[in-house]
């Protein structure tokens, strides 16, 4: 009311007190108990007929000739009441309507409001996490600039003008975006340090990439800081070496938020990789909402939790795949051909897997998916025409799925064989992509 003359000022009092003298909703109740009262009871048929009507239902006696005397009044009686209830019924859904319409009206009114109150923290997620992205882009463009750190927060307007170049001071804005780290940029760990304490309890989006051996000093601290704040974590995004996987031993049992992990190991030897220590290849086995895991360089022998429903690794580890039963999604790709043939005796069930993508053939000679309906093909490897269709087309039967889309890049795409074979199974095809490599 600030501001207002003191003759508008006391109108609009008159017209609060006017409101909520009035709305009342006492009245109103009393009217809907006395509807409710006026509602008629049913009217049934006699119970000495219910004899008769289960012996003519159960064929336990004949249905005569009489019995239409008494069964067809009953059920025009019955008719009527029907009719009656339904006409109450669709007068109830139209003032139950205009209540809902009214309520609305008065609900956008009342937000419109309250909006006038509400302070930066309270903006939506996806306008802070839009406003801290672009602005930590021109950050680590410009590491020039030495950022006040403990300034003042950040207005909005300022915000919200990408020409401005505002650090991380706004106050929940970097809970939603990622913490990144790369060996060079100045004042990298103040500037993690400041963004988890101005982040308070919100989940975090990390990504760390350590491709240099230079600043490891630094890294190692950034690192330590990340691990602190790790029941805070949502995604994680990880370039590291063996050094630092080593260190993700701490944050074992306390991750109850990740949702998403992408981890590459770089600098690691195959062998290595596939005989890590228990503690350090169980260390996201105890995450209750993971569901979404990218491992670059093949599964090894990670374990993770049994509910993952989405996953990309190496192919050459499809035997591991089978104790995941709830994904839907799956990504097998291969950086070499292997030399054996992967050793299993019958081919892995994986009946909830929707999408698949695969960079080699032969991986689908191990699979059984019945309710694919996603295929991505690369063939990277050279393979005989006829071996391509074979494969493919054992794969479908055995599976027993109906492909709506499929995109194949191989470099037997033009031969007539291969284009008149695949057609066994496009029946069901939505979307067919087929291109040369």
């Amino acid at each position: 009311m600030y501001g207002l003359p003191r003759r508008q000022l006391e109108g609009q009092l008159n017209v609060d007190q006017k409101i909520k003298g009035t709305m009342n909703a006492t009245d109103a109740i009393l009217h809907l108990d006395a509807v409710e009262r006026s509602v008629p009871e049913p009217i049934f048929p006699p119970n000495a007929l219910n004899s008769e009507v289960s012996g003519i239902l159960r064929a336990t006696r004949p249905f005569l000739d009489t019995d239409s005397d008494w069964i067809l009044p009953n059920i025009e009686g019955l008719q009527q009441q029907v009719s009656v209830y339904d006409t109450l019924l669709d007068r109830i859904d139209e003032i139950r309507s205009e209540v809902q319409s009214r309520r609305d009206a008065v609900h956008k009114t009342m937000v419109s409001y309250s909006s006038m109150l509400v302070p930066i923290r309270r903006l939506p997620v996806d306008i802070l996490r839009t406003v801290f992205r672009e602005t930590q882009i021109l950050q680590w463009q410009n590491t020039s600039i030495v950022p006040p750190w403990h300034d003042s927060r950040l207005p909005l307007s300022q915000a919200l003008d990408f020409s401005q170049v505002p650090h991380f001071q706004s106050p929940r804005n970097a809970t939603f975006s990622p913490l990144e780290y790369h060996p060079s940029p100045r004042h990298t760990l103040d500037a993690f340090k400041a963004m988890i304490l101005r982040s308070e309890q919100c989940p975090l989006d990390i990504v760390f990439e350590l491709d240099s051996i230079y600043h490891q000093d630094m890294a190692e601290k950034v690192f330590s800081v990340i691990l602190e704040v790790s029941h805070r974590w949502r995604t994680l995004v990880l370039d590291i070496s063996l050094d630092f996987l080593e260190r993700l031993k701490e944050i074992r049992g306390r991750i109850p938020c990740l949702e998403s992990l992408t981890l590459n190991i770089s600098n690691i030897p195959q062998t290595s990789r596939a005989n890590l220590p228990e503690d350090i290849r169980s260390v996201f086995v105890d995450a209750p909402r993971l569901q979404k895991i990218s491992l670059h360089g093949g599964l090894g022998d990670f374990i993770f939790p049994l509910h993952i429903t989405h996953l990309a690794a190496g192919a050459d580890n499809v035997p591991n795949l089978g104790a995941y039963q709830s994904l839907v999604e799956c990504h097998l790709g291969i950086i070499e051909r292997p030399n054996q043939d992967i050793p299993l005796a019958l081919p892995i069930y994986l009946p909830n897997v929707r999408r698949l993508y695969v960079s080699f053939l032969g991986v689908l000679e191990y699979l059984c998916l019945p309710r694919l309906n996603d295929l991505t093909i690369e063939s990277l490897y050279s393979t005989p025409v006829n071996a391509e269709v074979q494969i493919v087309n054992n794969f479908i039967h055995r599976s027993r799925c109906s492909l709506t889309r499929l995109a194949f890049y191989s470099v037997n795409v033009g031969d007539e064989v291969f284009i008149q074979d695949r057609l066994l199974f496009m029946d069901t095809l939505h979307s067919c992509q087929i291109c040369g490599i």
